[in-house]
């Protein structure tokens, strides 16, 4: 499809799908934030420095375990691993990420970006399959891997009952960038997700931070 044939099918969408057009445009505007900000030698990354510092300063505060459900090329996962002194267990299936078909994770950026961190496990399958026999304790959860509503949403029923009393659940993508003028505005399924839980009595919210949404299990 060439420029011309692309932009009149967008054109036909804004009248006919609008839905799918918004879609669309947000899949090509975090596709260019990233590639702009976060491609490097070790693989490509989502997190803004804002959402890297914040995540540090949990992984630091963690005393049990780390789990991260959707590592991609594991460069997050890095950062946590340089302040932190437990278990940190990696979880995706590196299959194409759910909201850009065009993006996937590598096991080789991973194991590479975690190698000099000898606490680190990495799971090679979808987290609604590891949590069917999962037996390692946690106080600090990354949910970060399907981003559609009823994705996000099993991920959170999921792991948040073997989630610690008062360990840290953290949702990315669910609120927009504010560190960064004019960038992305985080996708709708964790942003519903986070909005609907903020009423759960069992989790304290704590704080948003560019895209991530941190709550404390009570």
């Amino acid at each position: 499809m060439n420029f011309i044939s692309k932009t009149n099918y967008k054109l036909k969408l804004l009248f006919k799908d609008p839905k799918k057009l918004m879609k669309i445009l947000f899949s090509m505007l975090k596709t260019l934030f990233i590639s702009n900000k976060n491609v490097s030698i070790d693989g490509v990354g989502f997190a803004t420095d804002a959402e890297v510092a914040i995540l540090k300063k949990y992984a630091s505060q963690a005393q049990i375990g780390i789990v991260e459900i959707g590592v991609l090329d594991g460069k997050t996962t890095k950062e946590m691993g340089k302040v932190a002194s437990v278990p940190i267990y990696g979880i995706d299936p590196l299959i194409p990420d759910s909201m850009n078909k065009r993006l996937i994770g590598h096991e080789k950026h991973i194991l590479n970006n975690m190698s000099f961190y000898p606490k680190f496990i990495f799971f090679k399958d979808y987290s609604y399959n590891i949590v069917k026999n999962w037996q390692y304790k946690f106080d600090f959860i990354w949910i970060d891997g399907d981003h559609r509503y009823e994705a996000v949403k099993r991920d959170f029923e999921d792991w948040f009952s073997l989630l610690e009393p008062n360990g840290i659940i953290a949702f990315h993508d669910s609120a927009p960038v504010t560190s960064i003028p004019d960038s992305f505005e985080g996708w709708p399924g964790p942003t519903k997700l986070v909005n609907e839980i903020k009423e759960n009595r069992d989790l304290k919210y704590i704080e948003t931070i560019d895209t991530l949404t941190i709550f404390k299990k009570l």
